[in-house]
């Protein structure tokens, strides 16, 4: 069974979706045979290398909320994040260009650390505050999942998994995705936004048996022009 899942490293509910999916994959017998395919998505594909702006203040402009009610959606964020076991610190993250992110991702994928390294540059953004544009970032993210320096500096100079990259981009679009997380299972059933884990297993299973017909559910996600 194979389970795309399109996300952006700067979307919170990327991070608890693939958290409850990860729950669910615990509790599904057939597991093993789960392989998870990482689809890039860029949620502000003109930001910049270097931090501009805030997480309140970007969510201000964005739903035009006043400072307390951009706060509340922020701890709301965070306290489903919680619900989900991740110590969420979404207020300080530091939002830059998230490209490179997924460039480094695909070099993963294809020394056979995909997995690792998506959840450590989630890990990266949404509990460290670390900046994701940032070379130095970057190279040591890399290196704690096993990936040498000079693989990392070799694809950063150059354009490297640029290709495979918009190639997801452009497969988004056509698929439809228009917010993140979106998940494809087994190109039978899309799910679009994070989804309870009890849901996931459910669809899990369903899927396994062939008996799910090609249906689109909807849960919390963000899109370019916001979060829902």
């Amino acid at each position: 069974m194979k389970i795309e899942m399109y996300s952006d490293y700067a979307c919170p509910f990327c991070y608890i979706g693939k958290r409850q999916l990860e729950q669910a994959l615990a509790q599904f017998e057939h597991a093993d045979d789960v392989e998870i395919v990482h689809k890039a998505f860029e949620l502000y594909p003109h930001a910049g290398d270097s931090v501009s702006n805030t997480t309140q203040g970007r969510i201000e402009r964005k739903y035009g909320k006043s400072p307390t009610g951009a706060m509340q959606m922020i701890r709301g964020i965070e306290a489903m994040a919680n619900k989900a076991g991740l110590a969420m610190n979404y207020e300080n993250v530091q939002n830059t260009n998230t490209f490179n992110a997924h460039r480094l991702t695909k070099l993963a994928h294809s020394l056979g650390k995909g997995d690792a390294m998506n959840e450590r540059l989630f890990q990266a953004y949404f509990i460290e505050n670390l900046p994701l544009a940032n070379r130095d970032n970057l190279i040591r993210l890399a290196e704690a999942v096993g990936i040498a320096r000079e693989q990392v500096e070799n694809m950063l100079d150059s354009d490297a998994f640029t290709a495979e990259t918009r190639a997801d981009l452009a497969q988004a679009q056509q698929v439809g995705v228009q917010a993140v997380p979106f998940f494809v299972v087994d190109g039978q059933v899309s799910l679009a936004g994070s989804q309870p884990a009890a849901h996931f297993l459910s669809v899990l299973n369903q899927v396994w048996a062939d008996s799910a017909q090609p249906l689109l559910q909807e849960g919390a996600a963000c899109g370019v022009d916001g979060c829902r």
